[in-house]
C-alpha cells in the first residue's frame, strides 16, 4: 500500500508541476488517470470490505470516475460542441478534482491499512 501511494503521489504532484504549462498537464493527466485507476481497483479489491470509509469512498470515487469518461465519450464522440468552456470542465478541472479526491481517500485507507496491521503490542 505505501508503494501505490508513493507511485500515486510522485504522478500527482509531476501532473500538477506540468499544469506550468497547460499542454503538458493535460498530457500527465493520461499516467496519472492509468496510475489511478490500477490503484483503486488494487485498493477496491484489498479494502471494500474490512472498510467502511473505503466502501463509502470508494463507491463515489467509482460513480465519479465512470461518470467523467461517459461524459467525456459523449462530448467527443456525439455531441461535438464547440463550447470551449464545457471541454476545459471535462478534460482538465474534473479529472483533476477526481484526482484530488483519489489522492485524499488513497492516504486515508492506506494509514488506516497501516494501523490494522501493526500488531497491538501491551506491555
Amino acid at each position: 500500500m505505501k508503494t501505490l501511494r508513493k507511485i500515486n503521489n510522485i504522478a500527482f504532484y509531476t501532473t500538477l508541476i506540468l499544469f506550468i504549462t497547460v499542454y503538458l498537464g493535460m498530457l500527465a493527466q493520461i499516467p496519472l488517470g492509468i496510475i489511478q485507476v490500477i490503484s483503486a481497483i488494487i485498493i477496491t479489491y484489498k479494502m471494500f470490505l474490512k472498510s467502511d470509509y473505503a466502501k463509502k469512498h470508494l463507491t463515489i470515487y467509482w460513480i465519479f470516475t465512470l461518470t467523467e469518461l461517459y461524459l467525456f465519450y459523449l462530448e467527443q464522440y456525439h455531441y461535438q460542441s464547440s463550447n470551449d468552456f464545457i471541454e476545459l470542465l471535462l478534460m482538465v478541472f474534473f479529472p483533476m478534482a477526481i484526482a484530488i479526491y483519489f489522492k485524499i481517500i488513497m492516504n486515508h485507507i492506506t494509514k488506516e491499512y497501516e494501523n490494522t496491521r501493526k500488531p497491538n503490542l501491551i506491555i
